[in-house]
């Protein structure tokens, strides 16, 4: 009774952290591997921004060194690499809606700051670097309202009503979306009804407005756009529902991964795998960094590694901290994995060699 309780109260951690990455105030809470985000930025470097506690760092996965990137106030809303020429762009709320821009070199030295007025509230931005002629763009999201802005950022550029009307549901909601440029948006939604929560996720041309929608997802939903695909990636904690709930079935394989060709609506890549349910605590966690997919199996405490292509790298290994890790890169070299966890609040990369 007293580990299911903590798993409730997880959960609730998790949803509360999930604001953070909104225009919300920071908490105070401690870190958490739930509200950790991590980024491969080259080599031996990630980036981790943990929203709980409202820090950015670079880490070096091989010497264990942190570079501090932000540790303040203003909520940070963006987090992008530029491979070239190789910069990393922070964006923060600054005063009212203003958002602080900051680039830093991949070691983490700053090399510019700047003010960026924009005028409408937002729940998310997501910014877009520069490429050839056109400027950066920032596509802010408020409700279901999408605005895509380039300077001088007074009014938007491309515009987009996301609300959808679905009769079957008491409510459908935007609960998260991905833009690497124009013209493609992908949204997922939370679609509510009596004792049961579906997902779905719509992808949106912008320019020649045709749109898709997929719902065949049981379980919860990322997504992240890969060029001109889309990774869809879920993952599950088996628990007590309703008798009419849709939910994961033990020992069916699940979609654990699809990369989707957002043009066609096709997915040349999908990755299943099967998950007993015992205990108190068992399901899936599925990770996609660095154009790898990481699945973890709560229950059995182990990790496999594969590519977005959906091949195998590795199968099966033990998963550092009886799962109490994340993970944040694989070099094939070295044939070592490296996973964070957190010691006294502070970051501690653990290295796991694979034999």
């Amino acid at each position: 009774m007293k580990k299911s309780f903590s798993i409730i109260f997880a959960g609730i951690i998790g949803m509360l952290v999930f604001t953070n990455q909104s225009y919300a105030n920071p908490s105070t809470l401690p870190p958490s591997l739930d509200s950790t985000d991590v980024f491969s930025v080259s080599g031996d470097l990630v980036a981790i921004i943990d929203h709980s506690t409202n820090k950015a760092d670079v880490v070096n996965v091989t010497t264990n060194k942190v570079v501090n990137l932000s540790n303040d106030a203003h909520t940070i809303l963006d987090l992008n690499m530029m491979k070239n020429p190789q910069k990393i762009v922070l964006l923060k709320k600054s005063n009212g809606n203003e958002i602080t821009k900051t680039v830093f070199t991949y070691a983490g030295e700053q090399i510019s700051k700047t003010e960026i007025p924009l005028k409408d509230s937002a729940d998310k931005i997501k910014w877009v670097a520069p490429t050839g002629k056109v400027n950066e763009r920032i596509m802010v999201q408020f409700g279901d309202s999408f605005n895509l802005y380039q300077y001088p950022w007074t009014k938007p550029s491309v515009s987009f009503n996301a609300k959808i009307n679905d009769n079957g549901y008491e409510s459908v909601n935007v609960q998260g979306w991905d833009f690497v440029g124009y013209p493609y948006l992908a949204i997922k939604y939370q679609a509510q009804g009596i004792m049961s929560d579906d997902f779905f996720v719509r992808t949106i041309n912008l320019f020649h407005h045709n749109e898709k929608i997929f719902k065949d997802f049981n379980a919860d939903i990322k997504l992240k756009f890969i060029g001109p695909n889309l990774a869809v990636y879920t993952s599950y904690i088996y628990q007590p529902v309703p008798a009419n709930a849709k939910r994961p079935v033990s020992d069916d394989p699940q979609n654990v991964f699809r990369l989707m060709n957002v043009a066609t609506g096709s997915a040349p890549t999908s990755i299943k795998q099967a998950f007993k349910e015992e205990g108190d605590l068992s399901g899936w966690k599925t990770d996609f960094i660095n154009n790898q997919v990481f699945v973890g199996d709560v229950l059995e405490q182990t990790w496999s590694l594969f590519s977005q292509e959906g091949t195998q790298i590795l199968k099966e290994q033990k998963w550092p901290e009886s799962g109490n890790s994340k993970f944040l890169s694989y070099d094939s070299s070295t044939k070592t994995a490296y996973f964070l966890k957190y010691s006294g609040g502070n970051i501690d990369v653990i290295s796991n060699p694979i034999h």
